[in-house]
């Protein structure tokens, strides 16, 4: 595998054309967010690009691949992954597509295909994506800004996990710049729980389990506790963070 610099990636997409951008499975808003605004940013570079429709995308995330999809792999196109540490990780639907280029920041990606960009120190997928729109020569909007703050937001608890650096601040500044809508990104991701979730919450906390003198603490999500209050998907989306 060679590793690129957004520099050298900037130039494999310009030379290039006919893209399907895949992200993966139970996507989080690093990948859902990272293919929006690559998708915009090569459509912007007058390129033809597409997102392979991920069917486990949630409605939090829906809204910011809305008219960037395609419901089925494009025969001949150059295929991209974003925020994807491995192919068992790859999307349904993509499981048997031959990968031309990734972008990630999981240290344990072994490769998803011969050249790729992948920067472990970056807290968020998104950070890179960034840089390399930049390199494309685009000029970022509002669409792609609010994509990338989503996709770096998420991945670090909004700025308070230790993964956060002085570059995530530095992109979070250059897409608030644009002048999106981050109090509302916020409140969406961080401030708004649904009934359910509050439910699936509780349900957690009261059956949690003790081990090591009270240092350890699991907690469950069977099935079962999904069924038993009706949540989706979105009603349980990032319960890890809890």
């Amino acid at each position: 595998m060679r590793n690129l610099t957004c520099k050298e990636g900037a130039r494999f997409f310009l030379d290039r054309d006919n893209f399907l951008i895949v992200s993966h499975r139970r996507p989080d808003g690093d990948t859902a967010g990272c293919a929006a605004a690559l998708c915009r940013g090569l459509r912007a570079a007058g390129k033809t690009a597409h997102i392979l429709e991920n069917p486990q995308l949630t409605s939090n995330y829906a809204p910011y691949h809305r008219g960037l999809t395609c419901p089925a792999p494009i025969p001949g196109a150059t295929v991209v992954t974003v925020d994807v540490a491995g192919r068992e990780m790859l999307c349904r639907g993509a499981e048997s597509l031959e990968i031309d280029f990734f972008v990630d920041h999981h240290g344990s990606n072994p490769g998803l295909a011969p050249v790729g960009i992948l920067e472990p120190e970056a807290a968020a997928c998104g950070e890179i994506i960034l840089d390399l729109i930049d390199a494309l020569g685009v000029s970022l909007d509002r669409e792609m800004a609010e994509a990338l703050y989503v996709a770096v937001s998420t991945d670090t608890g909004c700025f308070a996990y230790a993964n956060t650096t002085a570059d995530t601040h530095a992109v979070a500044a250059a897409v608030l710049r644009t002048g999106i809508d981050y109090k509302t990104v916020n409140k969406v991701f961080f401030r708004t729980k649904s009934r359910k979730r509050m439910q699936l919450e509780g349900a957690m906390m009261n059956d949690c389990e003790f081990y090591d003198h009270n240092r350890v603490a699991i907690l469950s999500v069977p099935r079962s506790l999904m069924e038993r209050f009706q949540a989706t998907e979105t009603d349980a989306e990032d319960l890890s963070a809890l």
